[in-house]
């Protein structure tokens, strides 16, 4: 009897986590990551993605051109800058960024979000694994699982990730451990590498205005008097002849002189040398560019006191 209790528990409990874990993963509060293509920096994300819905994009600055990637869960696709201002390559539309940057290197402008797509942003200027562990788990405000399961892929102890000791319980620590390492806390600790963004506004449709037309008038008609009407009959019982014209007198026409043909002289004609073809070189061609030398660099030799 007891031991079916506990089994008749064990499934109400797990149908009540797959339940609320299906209702965690459908929810449209989605954060984009984008982070640099560095090792420790991408798998810090994708162990986050791994516990969050996370929207994950990767960026790379290489001559004045950036590459961008975006994860789809089984590989990096390549993603334009266009689609990615346009925000045309992601299903579902992330609520909030964050932009991860080193400090030497700022990321480009041109990975500030749209307000279009995205509502919220934030700058997150370090890529140390510590600094990042700590400010994105108090975003994604870690459970004290999380903190231990980082803490200890990356060999750091839990008030290292976590100076503000979030979310760590008494039954998590011994309680005199917990009670003198509150009394160490530091709030402001890497709060320095966290800036709010602003996202970019949407351009500003300005309406048309339509100019109306002019109304179209008629042209007023006078009216007529008893004068107008005594002109009227007038001109109807006298019409105007006009005056006879002449015609215009020909010009006199001049004789034209005729040309008689000249006498046919014969010419003698003398060869004249043929004109050299000169072929031009085709400039794509690759028959006369010659192939590059590979240089592989030698391996030092190595001594045998070397191996002591």
């Amino acid at each position: 009897m007891f031991k079916k209790l506990l089994l008749l528990t064990a499934v109400i409990l797990s149908s009540l986590s797959l339940s609320t874990q299906a209702t965690w993963w459908s929810n449209d509060d989605i954060t984009m990551l984008v982070m640099p293509r560095e090792v420790i920096p991408l798998q810090i994300a994708q162990d986050i993605a791994r516990r969050y819905p996370v929207l994950l994009v990767s960026y790379q600055i290489t001559q004045n051109d950036l590459k961008l990637h975006a994860w789809n869960g089984d590989s990096w696709v390549a993603v334009s800058a266009e689609d990615y201002t346009n925000g045309t390559f992601f299903a579902n539309r992330p609520k909030h960024a964050i932009i991860v940057e080193s400090e030497r290197l700022r990321a480009p402008e041109v990975l500030v979000p749209s307000s279009t797509w995205c509502e919220t942003a934030n700058r997150l200027t370090s890529t140390d694994p510590r600094v990042m562990i700590h400010l994105l788990g108090v975003y994604f405000d870690f459970p004290f699982r999380h903190w231990d399961q980082l803490a200890k892929r990356y060999g750091y102890s839990i008030e290292q990730i976590n100076p503000t000791l979030l979310n760590v319980h008494w039954w998590n620590l011994r309680g005199d451990v917990l009670l003198e390492k509150r009394a160490q806390r530091n709030f402001s600790v890497d709060l320095n590498n966290w800036y709010y963004l602003e996202t970019i506004p949407a351009p500003v449709i300005e309406p048309v205005i339509m100019e109306e037309e002019a109304p179209v008038t008629e042209p007023a008609v006078p009216e007529k008097t008893e004068s107008d009407a005594t002109d009227v009959a007038i001109t109807a019982k006298a019409p105007v002849v006009p005056p006879e014209v002449e015609p215009p007198a020909a010009p006199a026409v001049e004789p034209v002189a005729v040309l008689e043909p000249a006498p046919m002289v014969e010419r003698s004609v003398e060869p004249q040398s043929e004109i050299p073809v000169v072929i031009e070189a085709d400039p794509f061609t690759t028959e006369e560019i010659p192939a590059a030398e590979i240089v592989v660099p030698q391996k030092p030799k190595k001594h045998w006191w070397k191996f002591f």
